[in-house]
């Protein structure tokens, strides 16, 4: 088998202001797998918060990582599993492997992956992210893409409590009866988080993630029994074994999964029979992936019924030309394509940089 890679870099169209950055720009890795005719995709976006690796520890991973990814096998789910658990690679790269190697798999196969995985449903509707700002300018930008048919709007909060609440307020009053979520990203106290959580209340929100730092089990927990809206988290699970400590101490309502986090497709999968298993429900975001991660990550939400809640708007949110096909947007509905594995082709070489 046959490996290349470039880095993919595009602009986004306006900045994404969180509790713990602001991004102007989506970067990652692309993979590409060649096995005779077959071809399979994979995308890798670093993060050191959450994963604990940067770009370049990403690209030298992958380097040390080409000959045994050269000889994986792909002709089985939980062959790609194991190998993607054994590869001595960061998160991102595991993930990256694993998402190509399943395309590689259902294009032996001639199926969709996400036929493959489960296929429950064949679309999602994503909701649109709205990065911190001052009130009135997250009002004017939720009312811009609701005119674009957009009814699920995901609010970044976490820097100041009082004017987290004044930010909930703000898009409420103008996009009417539409659905809003919000994401602290670890930014608030325990105490914060109480007090914010119980005004927000009032504005109809239908859940807040990450409230609290990842690490603070104990007090999700507390936090979720006084909570009068659903808590997701996000940063705090990684691992099937991180959503099960989550579900023993009845942490959060719901679990956010990301295939960076997960260390690709397979990892997922297990962290949503721990979740459906111990009554919890499951959402999908993104890092900073173009449409081939976005893909990947809408497959998976298409293939089982405990995902019901839907983040995958990076590529919406960036002037994204590399890749055509799979999981193409249609206003804020992600609907899946017939064609075998991601069913993802590059538009444009030019805006890759070839690194192996």
């Amino acid at each position: 088998m046959d490996i290349e890679a470039w880095v993919c870099e595009v602009p986004l169209r306006e900045p994404l202001r969180i509790s713990a950055a602001t991004y102007h720009t989506q970067r990652s890795i692309v993979l590409r797998l060649r096995d005779g005719d077959l071809e399979g995709w994979g995308e890798a976006c670093q993060s050191r918060r959450v994963l604990g690796e940067s770009f370049e520890d990403a690209l030298e991973s992958l380097r040390a990582s080409v000959d045994a990814i050269k000889r994986a096998e792909y002709d089985s789910l939980e062959k790609i599993h194991r190998f993607t658990e054994e590869l001595n690679a960061t998160p991102s790269i595991k993930a990256a492997v694993n998402m190509a190697l399943l395309d590689l798999y259902a294009k032996s196969e001639g199926r969709p992956l996400w036929r493959l995985l489960g296929g429950f449903r064949e679309e999602v509707r994503t909701d649109i992210t709205i990065g911190i700002m001052r009130p009135e300018e997250m009002a004017e930008r939720a009312l811009r893409y609701a005119e674009k048919g957009f009814r699920i709007f995901k609010l970044k909060l976490g820097e100041n409590p009082e004017e987290d609440v004044l930010r909930v307020k703000a898009v409420r009053d103008v996009v009417g009866d539409a659905t809003i979520r919000v994401d602290a990203n670890e930014g608030w106290t325990r105490e914060d988080a109480v007090r914010v959580i119980e005004r927000i209340a009032d504005y109809g929100v239908e859940l807040v993630e990450q409230p609290l730092r990842h690490d603070d089990i104990e007090g999700l927990r507390a936090l979720r029994r006084e909570s009068p809206i659903p808590i997701a988290v996000d940063e705090s699970v990684k691992t099937a074994r991180d959503a099960l400590l989550v579900a023993k101490k009845e942490a959060a309502d719901i679990i956010n999964i990301k295939l960076m986090k997960s260390r690709g497709i397979t990892g997922a999968i297990r962290i949503i029979m721990v979740s459906e298993a111990a009554g919890l429900k499951n959402m999908v975001g993104c890092f900073s992936e173009s449409r081939l991660g976005i893909t990947a990550t809408a497959y998976l939400a298409q293939a089982f019924s405990n995902v019901l809640f839907y983040d995958l708007d990076c590529d919406i949110l960036s002037a994204d030309p590399v890749f055509t096909g799979g999981s193409e947007p249609i206003g804020d509905r992600r609907r899946a394509s017939p064609k075998p594995g991601l069913g993802i082709s590059p538009s444009n070489f030019n805006v890759l940089k070839k690194i192996l």
